[in-house]
């Protein structure tokens, strides 16, 4: 029986598996789990794991071809077997990813979608797929078309025409949850829709607050970030700007009106200035309220061009590339409104930014030099890097590193961090 092979066995079939597929192991009886727990090819649940771009096999340093559904995994809470203080890497193939891209992810359940933004849920672990629901039905928009390559075409009630380009996907909860999914797809000029488990559409927010998101010709209001909290979404726009939508008031069918946007005043200490590049994420504090992140940087060489490093993939933000040198974080009180500058999310942790719906990581004793406690991770910098480091024990600014994990020069899908969770449905012993 496959349960009792020897020790020496089960190390020679681990040798031949993949990241993913070591995963999915230990979840087929015990003596499968207890010979891969020290294995040093395993992904360890729960570790942060960075998601990018598989090999250049063509040596043409370039990915011009997702059909093969490849991807890495680069570990960066472990050394690699080599020594050195190199983070381990793997490497694997999803056929969920065949011909599809990553838009967005939480935990170990990623948003993909194929050129014609067919959107569906993927768990690389277990192979489940959920399809979301097409696009052409966002409730409350006058017309919307799918004319391709990640684009959605909206008519206004002046039968005018605007195309909206796909920035990412929020997933604010995985299928695991225990009332389901719920996902918010950004675009370019400021559309922002939601879609929830059992809905059959998607449900546009409108937001008459801001000047710049009734002006059809503005390109440059987009919003860069979203978050599900206590019933509330918020969003942050490429400059700055925060609202809200009160989610209670919106049934999950799609068939109510959609929630009205109400401003969130925004930290006083933010200076926002034409000299600085910036960039917003949004998270939560440890006791449960809102933060905002705020990364700036001087404008580079390129100045009011977007990000020529990713302008070419198939899914790409909006904001300017920038040479990032500082953060700041702020908490908002839910009770009084007010904003508070934070200088510590605990000296055991690590926060993780992105695409990703973001968390933390409780960092064990003696990790210290892999994972660093009281920093920020964020993924896909705009100076170009794969990861950005910010430690804010070092005050003001607290830049303190830049990583490259990429496999080649010019991939088409953004780096985004990824969490490999096992699922130990444990075989009944034999």
């Amino acid at each position: 029986m496959w349960a009792d092979l020897l020790p020496e066995l089960f190390d020679l079939v681990v040798d031949r598996l993949d990241a993913i597929s070591i995963l999915r192991f230990p979840a087929a009886c015990k003596s499968w789990a207890a010979a891969c727990k020290d294995s040093p090819r395993r992904l360890r649940s729960g570790s942060p794991t960075l998601l990018s771009s598989g090999l250049d096999l063509e040596g043409i340093e370039t990915e011009h071809d997702v059909n093969a559904g490849a991807f890495a995994l680069h570990d960066v809470s472990s050394s690699s077997t080599t020594g050195g203080g190199r983070r381990s890497s793997f490497l694997g193939e999803a056929e969920g990813l065949k011909g599809r891209t990553w838009i967005g992810g939480k935990d170990d359940w990623l948003v993909t979608t194929d050129y014609h933004l067919n959107v569906e849920l993927l768990n690389p672990v277990t192979g489940d797929r959920v399809p979301l629901p097409s696009f052409e039905n966002t409730w409350g928009l006058v017309e919307v078309t799918l004319p391709g390559y990640l684009y959605v075409s909206v008519q206004d009630r002046w039968r005018r025409t605007r195309w909206h380009k796909m920035i990412k996907v929020t997933l604010c909860q995985t299928p695991a949850h225990p009332s389901g999914y719920l996902a918010v797809a950004l675009f370019s000029h400021g559309l922002l829709a939601y879609t929830a488990a059992g809905d059959k559409s998607w449900t546009a927010l409108k937001n008459k607050n801001d000047p710049a998101a009734s002006r059809f010709d503005d390109a440059c209001y987009y919003y860069m970030d979203t978050i599900v909290l206590k019933g509330k979404l918020f969003a942050v726009t490429g400059s700055g700007l925060m609202y809200s939508w009160d989610m209670k008031t919106s049934s999950s069918s799609g068939t109510t009106e959609a929630p009205p946007a109400v401003v969130v005043r925004s930290p006083e200490e933010i200076k926002f200035s034409d000299h600085y590049g910036q960039g917003f994420y949004l998270a939560t504090s440890s006791s449960g309220q809102l933060l905002v992140i705020y990364v700036y940087g001087d404008i580079n060489c390129s100045f009011g061009v977007k990000d020529n490093r990713v302008s070419s993939r198939l899914v790409f933000n909006e904001r300017l590339s920038f040479d990032e040198f500082g953060m700041s974080i702020h908490e908002l009180d839910a009770r009084s409104g007010a904003w508070r500058r934070v200088a510590d999310i605990g000296e055991d942790r690590a926060l993780f930014l992105g695409a990703n719906y973001p968390f933390y990581i409780n960092v064990p004793p003696g990790s210290e030099e892999l994972i660093k406690t009281n920093c920020v991770y964020v993924a896909d910098t705009p100076s170009g890097y794969d990861v950005g480091v910010f430690d804010l024990k070092k005050g003001k600014h607290g830049y303190v590193e830049r990583l490259t994990y990429s496999l080649m020069a010019d991939p088409l899908q953004m780096p985004m961090w990824f969490r490999p969770t096992t699922h130990p449905r444990l075989a009944t012993e034999r």
